[in-house]
C-alpha cells in the first residue's frame, strides 16, 4: 500500500524518493502533475527521469517537504532561477534568511548594465548625431551652424563625458587631484599662522580675513609643502 504512493525521481543520475502527497503540496507545478503517461516515465525502472541539476533539486524537493525554499550557496543565481522556472516554482518564495544571497547576482547584473550603458568602447558620435542631440538638425543640414554651435558640444564633452577624449581625462584627473590634495591638507594639517602669512605673501589676491579660496595655485603650494617638508606632514 505504501509503495503505491511512493515516487522515484531520477534527476541528473541521482535518485530521489518521496510520496505523491508531498508533491501535491505545491499545486500547478511540474512535480504535482506527474503521471505514468509522461514521456520521461520509465515503466521498467518505475521512475521519472529529469536531466536537470541534481544538487539544486535536493533544495527543491526539500521545499515540497518542509514548505521552505532555501538558496543553495554552491551555485550561481541565474542557474538557480533557471531551475526554479523549469520546475514551475516562484523565485519570490525564497526564505528571508537566503534572500540577500539570492539577490546578489541581480545587483551584479544591474551594475554590469550600468557599466555597459556608459558606452566606453563605442566610436565617438558623428557631427550629425551631435547636432540631433542638441536639437540643431536644421542648422546642420542647411550648413548654417555657428561657431558657438560647433564649440559647445566639445566643451560639454570635456566636463560631462570624462572618457570622451584625452583632454577630458586630463580635466577629470586634475579635478580629482585638487579634491584629494585639498581634503587631505584640511584633514591632516590645518594651516598655522606662519603658513597663512606665507600664503598671504605669495597669493595676496586669495587671502581674505584668513580664509583662502581653493585654486590651482594654492593646491600646488600645499602639495609642494608636503613634498618639501615631509616631517611637517603631520601636525601635532
Amino acid at each position: 500500500m505504501d509503495s503505491e504512493h511512493r515516487v522515484i525521481l531520477n534527476v541528473g543520475g541521482i535518485r530521489h524518493e518521496t510520496y505523491t502527497h508531498v508533491l501535491k503540496k505545491i499545486p500547478a507545478t511540474r512535480l504535482s502533475r506527474l503521471t505514468p503517461n509522461l514521456a520521461n516515465y520509465d515503466p521498467v525502472l518505475n521512475e521519472y527521469f529529469f536531466d536537470r541539476h541534481p544538487g539544486v533539486f535536493s533544495m527543491i524537493l526539500n521545499y515540497y517537504r518542509t514548505g521552505k525554499l532555501h538558496y543553495p550557496t554552491n551555485v550561481c543565481g541565474p542557474l538557480f532561477e533557471d531551475e526554479l522556472e523549469f520546475w514551475g516554482l516562484d523565485a519570490n518564495q525564497v526564505e528571508p534568511c537566503c534572500w540577500m544571497t539570492y539577490t546578489q547576482h541581480r545587483d551584479t547584473q544591474d551594475t554590469l548594465a550600468v557599466i555597459e550603458s556608459l558606452d566606453l568602447d563605442v566610436d565617438p558620435p558623428t557631427q550629425e548625431e551631435v547636432a540631433k542631440k542638441f536639437g540643431w538638425e536644421d542648422d546642420y543640414y542647411s550648413g548654417t551652424l555657428s561657431k558657438w554651435q560647433q564649440l559647445k558640444p566639445r566643451l560639454w564633452a570635456l566636463f560631462d563625458e570624462p572618457w570622451s577624449s584625452q583632454y577630458a581625462r586630463v580635466i577629470t584627473g586634475d579635478d580629482c587631484l585638487k579634491l584629494g590634495i585639498t581634503g587631505d591638507s584640511i584633514r591632516l594639517c590645518p594651516f598655522t599662522d606662519n603658513r597663512i602669512n606665507a600664503l598671504s605673501a605669495l597669493f595676496p589676491n586669495y587671502a581674505q580675513d584668513g580664509t583662502f579660496c581653493v585654486s590651482p595655485l594654492i593646491c600646488f603650494y600645499v602639495a609642494w609643502q608636503h613634498c618639501r617638508i615631509p616631517e611637517q606632514a603631520h601636525c601635532g
